[in-house]
């Protein structure tokens, strides 16, 4: 069976405007080309090419073309839905430039922004409160962390500073209105953007955090995308934070870095006592 699912609208350039993205999915998950249409119509019809009919079945989204072209319409299954949510993530990622990290990094970001939006750190803990992290295995470094998250406008994530004491230089700059050095400390982070609607609402149907994992890199040079090792390191990292807890405040985390293994330990400061 193939589930015709729908995606967008997708914005394109200021002069292109915006598009839909129609995608046919397999109940295993494989997806057909997707194709890039603005017409529902036009969009279901070209996803049918070389299947029969009667092998396929329309997300609710698609409900009145399905009538119109006498499909059947179903709720997609779960990993219809975590495809199209993957489809969606990477985009965003060629959206924003890091797609050169590749879909399987973009996997591993939704599965550990998930469990890391679950546990919300940012509830115990601020982003003044440096973390201890010690990797070992694949790579060796130290890194000072801070978890954030909490405001009005979202924008949760941590973030991994290559100096200690830089936590401290950072209140110190930005208190000084000097926010062009505070973000040129050297740095790997991911946030978790409530942007752009159509990946975080592909994300939130497949039951994920509605938010787009969104890695980076910071130093002089401006903002870059992390290496492959370094977004291994947050992925990990990630998950180690959503395990911490007031009374639970040292977690080991590891993960396979190709052929290598690679262990993060997250040691937190006591929690923020909040009035």
């Amino acid at each position: 069976m193939f589930h015709l699912l729908k995606l967008g609208p997708v914005p394109l350039s200021q002069a292109q405007g915006s598009t839909n993205v129609y995608l046919r999915i397999s109940a295993s998950g494989e997806f057909a080309s997707p194709v890039f249409e603005q017409d529902d119509a036009v969009g279901v019809q070209a996803l049918l090419l070389g299947v029969e009919a009667s092998e396929v079945c329309c997300e609710p989204a698609l409900a009145d073309v399905a009538q119109s072209l006498g499909l059947r319409v179903e709720p997609p299954p779960e990993q219809a839905l975590t495809a199209r949510a993957a489809i969606a993530t990477f985009m965003a990622w060629e959206q924003r430039g890091v797609a050169a990290l590749g879909a399987d990094k973009a996997l591993l970001f939704v599965q550990a922004a998930t469990e890391f939006w679950e546990a919300q750190p940012w509830t115990h803990w601020d982003d003044s409160q440096p973390f201890a992290i010690t990797l070992s295995g694949a790579h060796s470094h130290t890194y000072e962390g801070s978890v954030f998250g909490g405001g009005d406008e979202g924008g949760e994530g941590i973030a991994l500073y290559e100096q200690s004491g830089a936590l401290q230089v950072l209140m110190e700059l930005q208190g000084q209105g000097k926010g062009r050095a505070a973000t040129a400390l050297p740095a790997i982070a991911v946030t978790l953007d409530h942007r752009p609607s159509y990946a975080v609402e592909a994300l939130a149907a497949a039951h994920r955090a509605p938010r787009l994992p969104l890695p980076l890199k910071t130093g002089p040079s401006g903002l870059s995308v992390p290496s492959p090792m370094e977004a291994v390191v947050l992925v990990a990292t990630l998950r180690a934070m959503a395990r911490l807890t007031p009374s639970h405040r040292e977690v080991l985390s590891t993960l396979v870095a190709g052929s290598e293994q690679l262990a993060v330990r997250v040691i937190a400061p006591a929690p923020r006592i909040r009035n």
